[in-house]
């Protein structure tokens, strides 16, 4: 199949890192030749049959910057943390980005290019269906953005455990990487302070 896909598994609890199968590429572009409704099954089967790794202790590992936009001063703040395992070259980073009151989540790093377009998104949380979106380029910033509601999809993620991606790209080759979720809290507070969440939206659901 011609696009690529990016299949983001949000594991929660005492979920640890993966392993991937002898051949995911081949598994994947099975899944993603399927018609909607089987897509998400195999996709669910994929990633129920990766084996769980050993989870470290987990750290506060999101770094956020805060700056203002030197046109309107506007607030401009970014939450970003760095995948702790992975069969990729280099780490993965995961973005929550604020600017001109929009927010953004966005999968970034070396061999990631800035685009979307026919990519897809596959995520899914604890035992959850997974659930498909279309990928799109950023407002800002480099990668692949999420498309649909992220503001709720975020205000859905817990302040603890992992956010595991399975990132296969067209013509290049999976590979996987953990992101702790440990400090979300506070990084998820600050973007919204900036970004203006209505405070329904910007108290976590637990």
């Amino acid at each position: 199949m011609k696009r690529a896909a990016v299949l983001l598994l949000i594991v929660l609890g005492a979920t640890g890192g993966i392993a991937l199968a002898q051949d995911p590429m081949t598994q994947l572009r099975s899944c993603l030749q399927k018609d909607h409704a089987e897509r998400l099954a195999c996709l669910n089967k994929m990633t129920r049959t990766i084996a769980p790794q050993n989870r470290p202790t987990p750290e506060d590992d999101w770094i956020v910057s805060q700056t203002t936009s030197p046109i309107d001063y506007s607030p401009i703040a970014t939450a970003t943390t760095s995948s702790r395992t992975g069969t990729g070259e280099s780490a993965m980073q995961l973005s929550i980005r604020c600017r001109g009151g929009r927010t953004e989540l966005a999968l970034a790093g070396p061999g990631i290019s800035r685009g979307g377009g026919d990519d897809a998104i596959s995520y899914r949380v604890n035992d959850n269906p997974a659930v498909q979106v279309a990928a799109a380029v950023p407002a800002f910033g480099p990668g692949v953005a999420f498309t649909g509601d992220v503001v709720r999809l975020l205000q859905s993620l817990p302040g603890s455990g992992d956010l595991i991606v399975l990132l296969s790209p067209r013509g290049g080759a999976a590979r996987d990487g953990t992101f702790s979720l440990a400090g979300l809290d506070a990084a998820r507070a600050k973007i919204a302070a900036a970004c203006k969440w209505p405070r329904a939206i910007a108290t976590p659901n637990r």
